[in-house]
């Protein structure tokens, strides 16, 4: 009896181990299975940003390719240039002058400047222009009368800033908003139908729907992919142009159009804007083929694009 147990006992243990091998056995091919599966899967999803220059937690290739084909164009009106398109790998460096053609911004700190891996930014140029000369001339003058301080909003405005065309006055914090930078840009360039008195302009939502009845002179696009698109191959230059983000819950934050960084002919790159009444003047967003991204590089958080206000 002793003896038939104990075989009864060898023969459980036998299947026991058996089973055992087999679900170990089963699990290991599964996971060579997968993982011949995701690696090809890696393999073919990440040949657009190899080499890679790091911008923020986006990776972007280094290497410039052709541009893309050109987009049907029309005529521009007088007084629209078009900028040209920045392509290439990102610049980067450290501390910079006012009087530099570029702008110096840290992703991991927008109000520090401090070592050479920070971002150079390019000061946009050309794009809407009036009788005292472009928009963005005008925003990059506005800029250097921002507070330069480390640390804090850039929600003054001192000394004013003046043109041929009419001066800013000087603003004390927190009164410097930003649709006030948005007005006095257009305003200093020698468009007077902006006001800080219109209760139409002041707030951003109001500009914002100001701007969407297309009053004579002006005209509104909304956002798409597509804009982004025409401004590279220079259909319509939206350099100048009013940048009017959705914050969420109603709020609008619009700010002038400065560059955009084309780094490949698929559309990505990045895109900045200048800015008042924020904690830094320059916003820089991640654009994806074309398409700009909900995630910024520095502090506004966003829930998309609402469009661009430009002139006819």
């Amino acid at each position: 009896m002793d003896s038939e147990k104990y075989q009864r006992k060898l023969n459980i243990e036998l299947l026991y181990h058996l089973a055992v091998g087999a679900v170990v056995t089963g699990v290991g091919l599964m996971t060579v299975v997968i993982g011949i599966t995701m690696s090809s899967l890696n393999s073919n999803a990440a040949t657009w940003f190899e080499p890679t220059q790091k911008q923020g937690t986006f990776d972007f290739t280094t290497i410039p390719t052709s541009t893309p084909p050109p987009i049907p164009t029309s005529p521009q009106s007088p007084g629209v240039t078009t900028a040209p398109v920045v392509t290439g790998p990102l610049p980067t460096g450290g501390a910079v002058s006012p009087s530099a053609n570029v702008y110096c911004i840290d992703d991991e700190d927008p109000d520090g400047c401090d070592d050479q891996t920070a971002f150079h930014v390019p000061k946009g140029v050309g794009g809407i222009s009036g009788t005292c000369g472009t928009v963005i001339s005008q925003s990059h003058k506005l800029v250097n009368s921002l507070p330069q301080f480390l640390k804090g909003m850039r929600n003054s405005l001192n000394p004013a800033v003046s043109s041929n065309c009419g001066s800013t006055g000087p603003y004390s914090s927190p009164n410097y908003i930003s649709t006030f930078f948005v007005i006095d840009s257009y305003n200093l360039a020698g468009y007077s139908e902006l006001s800080k008195s219109n209760a139409s302009h002041v707030s951003g939502a109001n500009l914002l729907n100001w701007w969407k009845t297309n009053p004579p002179g002006y005209k509104f696009i909304p956002y798409s992919p597509t804009a982004m698109q025409q401004h590279s191959s220079g259909a319509q230059s939206l350099t100048g142009c009013v940048m009017f983000i959705n914050l969420g819950s109603g709020s609008v934050h619009p700010g002038i159009f400065n560059v955009f960084q084309q780094v490949n002919s698929n559309g990505d790159g990045v895109v900045s804007m200048l800015q008042s009444g924020a904690r830094y003047f320059l916003d820089r967003f991640i654009v994806v083929g074309w398409d700009i991204q909900n995630t910024p590089q520095h502090q506004t958080v966003i829930s998309g694009v609402a469009g661009f206000g430009c002139m006819q």
